[in-house]
C-alpha cells in the first residue's frame, strides 16, 4: 500500500450522536477528506484543477458500515483510484481503526470531469498533465468503459 493513500482522522465530538457513535453521514465526509488529501499529495488537488477550469463532481456514493467508530477514535482511510479512463474515475475507500486495524466502513465514489460550462472534459487529450497524475494514482491503469 502506498503511503500517499492513507489519510488519518481523529473523530470529533460533533461527528457523534448521543451514544458517542459516529453518525453515518460523516463517513461520506471522510471519503471527501481522504480524496482531497491524495489528490493534493499527488500534486494536482481540487484547487489546481479548478484553476485550470475543471470541476470533478460526485456522480455516485456507496458505503457499507461494518463496525462502530466512536468519539476520539483515530481512523486511517485507505484511498485507491480503482478505475480511470480520462473522463470518469472511481475511488474506493477502506476506513480502519488505527490501533486495532478493524474495518469500520468501506465504500466508493464515482466522479466525472467537466469544464465550467458543465461539458465533459477528456483529460487525456485536453489536460495531459492532470491525466498523468490520475493515471499514476490508478491501481491498474484501467481504461475500460466506466458506466
Amino acid at each position: 500500500m502506498n503511503e500517499i493513500r492513507d489519510y488519518e482522522h481523529r473523530v470529533q465530538y460533533y461527528e457523534t450522536d448521543q451514544m458517542g457513535v459516529v453518525h453515518h453521514s460523516n463517513y461520506i465526509r471522510w471519503f471527501e477528506e481522504a480524496r482531497t488529501y491524495i489528490l493534493e499529495e499527488a500534486g494536482f488537488g481540487y484547487s489546481k484543477m479548478e484553476e485550470t477550469g475543471i470541476i470533478c463532481p460526485v456522480l455516485e456514493v456507496e458505503a457499507s458500515y461494518r463496525t462502530m467508530t466512536k468519539y476520539e477514535d483515530v481512523v486511517l482511510i485507505e484511498t485507491n483510484v480503482t478505475q480511470y479512463n480520462g473522463v470518469k474515475m472511481v475511488i474506493s475507500y477502506t476506513i480502519r481503526d488505527k490501533e486495532s486495524g478493524e474495518v469500520r466502513c468501506t465504500g466508493s465514489t464515482k466522479h466525472c470531469f467537466l469544464d465550467r460550462d458543465g461539458k465533459i472534459v477528456r483529460l487525456r487529450k485536453d489536460f495531459p498533465v492532470i491525466h498523468e497524475v490520475l493515471q499514476g494514482l490508478a491501481d491498474n491503469g484501467e481504461t475500460e468503459k466506466i458506466n
